[in-house]
């Protein structure tokens, strides 16, 4: 008998087998519900996607379905990519699992659903390629899933270049259940989890686990011996520099795991799914466009003279300028304590931070007193940042180190690279276009224009593709008629910065206008940071609330002008 401290398999374990060993079987009138509902769905729009697996006796074993919508939105939200196998049926002992990604906004945005009959590798098998092959093979470049070893070869197998991580929520959700019945288990826990967050290079998260390890005599675990083992799957060092849209937060995990909350439980029949489906997606859509009416409608104030955060204000969503604006109130705990010329034109420096926690039971970070060193470079010549933390290449949001680099140095105007199409307002997304059965964008006025602007294209399409001289005139006109665009654009978008209820200075030399705001390239090109770039650093989750008086910013906003 292995002592308390060691795994063992629970009653919970047991009944999961057991539940992994049955099979969905379809009475009554379930299976033609959901074939009647995919028949509505595909009535407003012939995008809607849907793929049944039968068993040998006819009846519906798996189903995966992705509606026009979310189709369109994989476009631009397809980079990253949480699996969740959350929910479920209980008549049948169904599985039901959805993609989530994250939008502008940073909410949880559905990419597609599948009911499973079986949690094993040869149905995860199927779901992936399925999915993949509705998204024109265009594989995500991380996807997050919980610890189930048969999503793991499934997606080794389908997609190799694809990051796969393990939901380190879900890791440490679990402490209690693997390590709660270790004698010092109260006196360790948080330590634990600061060995986890709070090591940012390799060597010494390793180093100080084993410390941790064999000052809590914990090498007869089995847990923590295979979580060590398997610990480039989820601890953040090992995941800072790959891009995950804050996908790894605490928050992020709980939205995502939350997606259908109110609308399905256990008791959920699976004939009554399709209406709480119906349901839930109509108020996840009026939460996107609120959001974006929000953005649209007002403006958040300013809390501070730096440049880039005018910048940020310009063309970022409210939540992630929000974010921007965190990082910035933590400037005041930033020091550059010693810089070194390594090169020419490259200079390095030491930056003092103070470490940020989050307490046990809580949800947002604060303060401590502890103190932490990052070595930060950057070229004079090319004006790049390269810091420790990561959090750029993991979150894509600036982090406060790299403004105070930027801001030491003068440079107020940023490369192109360190602005994320991703998180823009000013981007015109095509999933907002598309007509599903829970929501009609037609009436609003920017789609009856450009319905009226691409039917007036199209007929002139259909007739220069057959005449070659035609295509060039029509070619030409076109790039004419961007230019003109773009300028009108330009001049309006001025007009508007003019006209602002918050004035901002623009003496010449002092910054960045917004005539030096590059238009986003298109979505699809500049998704995600580089392909290097991916996702990790859970450790430094910011407060999205509060700013460093815990004065909510969260409201702070000043109507626009009309």
């Amino acid at each position: 008998m292995k002592d308390g401290c060691n795994m063992q398999m629970t009653v919970k374990d047991m009944q999961h087998e057991v539940y992994k060993a049955r099979r969905l079987k379809m009475v009554g009138g379930d299976s033609a519900a959901m074939m009647s509902y995919f028949e509505y769905m595909m009535a407003d729009n012939q995008n809607f996607f849907h793929v049944n697996h039968l068993d040998e006796n006819g009846r519906l074993k798996d189903v995966l379905w992705v509606d026009a919508r979310s189709r369109a939105a994989y476009e631009y939200f397809g980079d990253v990519v949480c699996f969740d196998a959350t929910y479920l049926t209980n008549d049948y002992e169904l599985p039901f699992a959805n993609f989530v990604g994250v939008n502008h906004h940073g909410q949880s945005i559905l990419l597609g659903c599948a009911l499973v009959s079986h949690e094993d590798s040869d149905t995860f098998r199927w779901i992936f390629r399925q999915w993949l092959s509705c998204m024109g093979g265009k594989a995500p470049i991380g996807i997050l899933t919980d610890q189930a070893p048969t999503m793991r070869k499934p997606l080794e197998e389908l997609r190799p270049d694809t990051r796969h991580m393990w939901c380190i929520w879900h890791i440490t959700s679990k402490f209690p259940e693997k390590l709660g019945k270790c004698p010092l288990y109260s006196e360790f826990k948080n330590l634990l989890k600061s060995v986890i967050y709070e090591s940012f290079i390799l060597e010494v998260f390793e180093r100080n686990w084993c410390s941790f390890i064999e000052k809590y005599k914990l090498e007869n675990n089995e847990w923590v011996t295979y979580m060590f083992k398997e610990r480039e799957m989820w601890v953040p060092t090992y995941m800072k520099e790959f891009f995950w849209a804050w996908m790894k937060t605490t928050q992020r995990v709980e939205s995502i795991n939350s997606f259908f909350d109110g609308f399905v439980s256990r008791k959920t029949k699976l004939h009554e799914f399709p209406k709480q489906y119906t349901r839930a997606m109509t108020k996840r859509v009026k939460d996107e466009t609120d959001a974006h009416a929000n953005c649209t409608k007002y403006v958040c104030r300013l809390l501070s003279e730096f440049k880039l955060e005018k910048l940020f204000q310009k063309i970022y969503t409210d939540t992630k300028f929000q974010e921007i604006q965190a990082e910035l109130s933590r400037l005041m705990y930033c020091y550059c304590r010693d810089e070194k010329m390594i090169s020419e034109t490259v200079v390095q420096y030491l930056v003092e931070d103070r470490v940020w926690i989050i307490p046990a039971g809580e949800r947002e970070e604060v303060i401590t007193d502890r103190r932490r060193f990052y070595q930060v470079t950057f070229d004079n010549i090319s004006k790049e940042v390269s810091f420790d933390c990561r959090k750029f290449e993991s979150c894509g949001i600036m982090c406060k180190h790299m403004f105070r680099i930027l801001d030491q140095n003068l440079v107020f105007d940023i490369l192109d690279k360190y602005i994320l199409t991703r998180w823009r307002k000013d981007v015109q997304r095509r999933h907002t276009r598309v007509i599903v059965p829970y929501h009609d964008p037609s009436k609003i006025v920017q789609v009856k224009r450009f319905n009226a602007i691409l039917c007036n294209f199209e007929s002139i399409c259909e007739v220069a593709a057959n005449v070659d001289d035609e295509t060039v005139l029509v070619m030409k006109i076109l790039s004419k008629l961007k230019s003109e665009v773009d300028e009108a654009k330009q001049k309006r978008d001025q007009l508007h910065i003019m006209r602002e209820v918050v004035n901002f200075p623009t003496e010449a030399g002092e910054g960045t206008t917004s005539s030096s705001i590059r238009k986003p390239d298109n979505p699809m090109q500049s998704t995600v940071l580089n392909e290097e770039v991916t996702r990790s650093s859970q450790h430094d989750v910011t407060d999205l609330s509060t700013d460093h008086d815990n004065v909510p910013v969260t409201g702070s906003h000043v109507e626009a002008p009309v």
